[in-house]
């Protein structure tokens, strides 16, 4: 009988719920929103020739839904008007399922070897995106040819 007292114990006290968390309620973990990742002023970073305007964005960089906040830069030069934009992420598994994102809405896209990036049609605009370490830079507006010298350009100073 003495070894039956803590089974009825144990069993009463799993019954009646004691320790379990309430029906309808989120730990408090998950309660509490994920806080938005700082966005750093890195617009330094931008090339100075043909630069319209260099600026933090704090969400939907490039005018999209389901990018965070990041570095636009606007450039005019030989008559081109295009953006540079890029994102930094925690880490580089969140910057590569940020830049796999950005590569599904490209309509024929193509890989590009040299930045493990894709290249292809954002509506009407012809958009490069790709992802160095922790960053997903984009470059839209320009031909292939030219997005790779923009990219290059920025890529050099991303670390």
């Amino acid at each position: 009988m003495t070894r039956l007292i803590p089974v009825i114990v144990i069993s009463l006290l799993v019954a009646s719920g004691c320790g379990a968390p309430e029906q309808g309620t989120a730990p408090a973990a998950e309660q509490t929103a994920a806080p938005m990742e700082q966005i750093r002023d890195q617009t330094h970073l931008f090339r100075k020739e043909g630069l319209v305007e260099a600026k933090v964005v704090n969400i939907n960089l490039g005018g999209k839904d389901f990018m965070p906040g990041g570095n636009l830069a606007e450039y005019e030069k030989d008559g081109k008007k295009y953006q540079v934009f890029f994102t930094l992420r925690r880490n580089a598994d969140r910057a590569m399922l940020l830049s796999m994102d950005y590569r599904d809405i490209l309509d024929g896209q193509e890989f590009v070897p040299a930045y493990g990036g894709f290249y292809g049609m954002d509506g009407d605009i012809p958009t490069l995106v790709f992802q160095k370490q922790k960053y997903v830079v984009v470059v839209a507006g320009l031909q292939l040819e030219d997005a790779d010298q923009a990219a290059r350009m920025i890529a050099g100073y991303l670390n």
